[in-house]
């Protein structure tokens, strides 16, 4: 044996540590604004303060969010240093957990090869997107597929030890997102004699063990809302737990976007598979596979979800991430059934296309536009793991049956990598806040009078490391009329930055930008 299949063979039965790749992007992209900058400033005040349970964003009550994400940054913080990297550590965490636990899910249903689900579930494009960056969806995910390894733990007897995952993961589901957590799980519990396929042991007493686990769940989070009320004025217990239990979940049914909006997108929510498996053998083998249990428990653990979110008027595709383990569950199905359901040729066609992208900073130095050192990094991390793609679908012509999906996998992971590295620092370069952090900062030390809007979102507090949040001015009129002289940061939703915008940046909805007194009606009135 080469020692090239050697070390192929070793990481075949581990795909879990191949999601430790994502800290390649992880340490090199900017912060992305204005969700991450949001939750590391949320996450800077918990540090500054030494406060683990009342969030504050800009100094104000903070409670759209449950805290855990910020727990753990927090932790990786104490343990690691603050930095971008160390805070983006959880999510990475999670997503090695995440592939891990859907290969345990497909072991305890004696899937014939429960790896294969692992290697699915690994470069799935838009799992992989937001795998480097500090938010809550991916960590979401690894909970939502405990909890289904719970509940299959319980179908089939261990009912104490099915349990006790089930209350770990929704403990830890709900603390991280919400009662939004519980309708991925309501599928599987609502349909688990259809796909358990099979007699359940005391029905009753499972279906009364899972509801008391879920309700046990629930405390933490209850804890958590009424401590954060009491230690944060003016934000009544009742209100915090109204808004943490159905508020968060009641005031999504508004219908403000059609039910169809995720159609268009379930093709690409499932790249790079969609476009690798053989769309007849597919249908061919649709009957076959829906008959198999793991095929039924992907299906419940998917689509009951994904029409529940197509009813809830708050729609963003990163939303739909919780759904991927139940995919991977049912694509390795289907390639349990027929190996030839994917196409691992294609694969080539996948590299070249994420090599396209090179075209950007090729175009970019032939007009002569220099990039920062990011870029450079990030175009040599994209060549190596190119290069690395080529030998893995280079191995795919003497590789075994058994190794063919890891090889596709792998090279489909390392282009959606590279992709995400070059689209990534050259995007976000535009957006990059650091710049205007770094000028707040630049004002305070020279002790110029600096203010944010009401209805700024935390920008730069973690990335110019603010001892203290801005002043909050909600009154900006009567404040630029008392500091004709002072400096206000805002943020605008929509339009372009005006010529007196001072260190603007422009981004993907809008701009924010530090505003003299004297314009501030122009922009904020």
């Amino acid at each position: 044996m080469t020692p090239s299949r050697a070390t192929f063979e070793w990481w075949r039965d581990r795909p879990w540590l191949v999601a430790l790749l994502w800290l390649l992007p992880a340490a090199v992209l900017p912060v992305v604004p204005i969700d991450e900058t949001r939750y590391l400033s949320i996450a800077w005040e918990m540090h500054r303060t030494g406060d683990l349970f009342a969030l504050t964003l800009n100094g104000q009550p903070y409670m759209d969010k449950s805290p855990l994400l910020f727990w753990l940054v927090n932790v990786a913080w104490s343990l690691l240093g603050v930095s971008t990297l160390t805070a983006r550590l959880p999510v990475i965490v999670c997503a090695v957990g995440s592939v891990a636990t859907v290969v345990a899910i497909a072991r305890q249903m004696h899937h014939r090869d429960p790896v294969a689900a692992g290697w699915i579930m690994l470069p799935f494009v838009v799992f992989g997107a937001f795998t480097p960056i500090a938010m809550f969806d991916v960590p979401l995910v690894c909970f939502v597929a405990l909890g289904l390894l719970g509940i299959v733990i319980s179908a089939q007897g261990s009912r104490w030890r099915g349990c006790a995952v089930i209350l770990v993961a929704a403990s830890l589901g709900l603390l991280m997102k919400g009662p939004v957590y519980l309708l991925h799980l309501a599928g599987p519990l609502a349909l688990v004699r259809w796909w358990h396929a099979g007699p359940l042991e005391r029905p009753v007493s499972m279906a009364f063990g899972i509801a008391a686990c879920i309700v046990i769940a629930c405390v933490p989070l209850g804890a958590w809302a009424v401590t954060s009320a009491l230690r944060l004025n003016g934000v009544p217990v009742i209100t915090t737990l109204a808004h943490q239990s159905v508020g968060r979940v009641t005031e999504s049914f508004a219908h403000r976007r059609s039910a169809l909006w995720y159609l268009p997108w379930v093709i690409p929510f499932l790249l790079p598979w969609t476009f690798l498996w053989r769309w007849r053998r597919l249908w061919a083998n649709r009957r076959r596979v829906i008959e198999t249990r793991i095929g039924r428990l992907g299906i419940a653990a998917s689509l009951p979800a994904f029409v529940a979110f197509s009813l809830i008027s708050g729609k963003q595709i990163h939303y739909l991430l919780p759904l991927l383990p139940g995919m991977a569950l049912l694509l390795a199905e289907f390639y349990a059934a027929d190996e030839a359901f994917l196409s691992h040729r294609r694969v080539w066609i996948v590299l070249v296309v994420t090599a396209v992208a090179w075209a950007w900073p090729v175009a970019n130095a032939v007009i002569g536009m220099r990039g920062n050192a990011t870029w450079y990094v990030a175009a040599l991390m994209s060549a190596v793991l190119l290069t690395l793609g080529a030998w893995a679908v280079r191995h795919l012509r003497t590789a075994k049956d058994s190794e063919k999906l890891p090889a596709s996998s792998l090279a489909s992971l390392l282009a959606v990598i590279s992709a995400v590295l070059l689209i990534g620092t050259h995007v976000k370069a535009h957006m990059d806040p650091q710049e205007l952090a770094d000028a707040v900062s630049d004002l305070q030390r020279r002790d110029i009078v600096v203010v944010a809007v009401s209805d700024e979102p935390g920008m730069v507090t973690y990335l110019a490391r603010l001892p203290k949040p801005l002043p909050i001015v909600a009154n900006t009129k009567a404040w630029a009329a008392s500091h004709p002289q002072g400096l206000a940061l805002v943020h605008a939703s929509r339009g372009e930055p005006p010529d007196f915008v001072q260190t603007p940046i422009t981004l993907a909805d809008g701009w924010e930008g530090i505003v003299p007194a004297s314009r501030l009606r122009e922009v904020h009135p």
